[in-house]
């Protein structure tokens, strides 16, 4: 969350945290097979797959919300200058919440749940999901996005700042990527 309250460029941290939660995906990801990528600890824990597809699911459900707040921003809270992030009481909480940090674990609303079993091309997915994020981020250049509010995927009593939105969804994406990256270390991980 520091990192982004200190950056003097916040559009620049989110794309370049961005392209990191990728390039995690990517190593976590690497070299395994179909059956390793969708093996599961337990009934009660996720997959490398199930991680994965949970972000991805997460992230497309913001983006029916994204775009009309963008186009709202333009003819409301246009700015020359990108200013700095200030979170929303909310936002600022919800983003502790799901941070890598946060020490709580946090069961995920029905609908950011990922898919039960057999997860194909989980990281394509991703990728592709991340791409389009990105494309929203940029979209966001020359508006306010500290005053541009959306409301939440999951209940329309939670609203927030379009920034807290794009805060939340990297740090989320980190949280789960430390997820699949324990996965992978465990001793009984499949092996082939």
């Amino acid at each position: 969350m520091k990192l982004f309250l200190d950056s003097p460029d916040f559009l620049s941290t989110v794309a370049s945290e961005t392209d990191k939660n990728v390039e995690a995906a990517r190593a976590v990801t690497s070299g395994l097979t179909e059956t390793q990528l969708n093996w599961q600890p337990s009934a009660e824990q996720w997959s490398i797959a199930q991680c994965l597809d949970h972000l991805t699911v997460a992230t497309n459900e913001f983006e029916k919300y994204f775009e009309p707040a963008i186009q709202r921003a333009r003819e409301k809270w246009p700015v020359t200058n990108s200013p700095r992030y200030k979170p929303s009481m909310l936002g600022g909480w919800l983003a502790k919440q799901v941070s890598p940090e946060a020490p709580r674990r946090i069961t995920a609303p029905k609908i950011f749940r990922p898919a039960v079993s057999n997860i194909p091309a989980a990281l394509e997915k991703f990728v592709n999901q991340q791409a389009r994020f990105l494309d929203f981020v940029r979209e966001s250049t020359g508006i306010d996005y500290n005053k541009t509010r959306l409301r939440s995927p999951v209940t329309p009593l939670m609203r927030y700042s379009l920034a807290d939105a794009f805060v939340i969804t990297v740090l989320h994406g980190q949280r789960h990527l430390a997820q699949a990256r324990r996965v992978r270390e465990m001793p009984q991980f499949p092996k082939v």
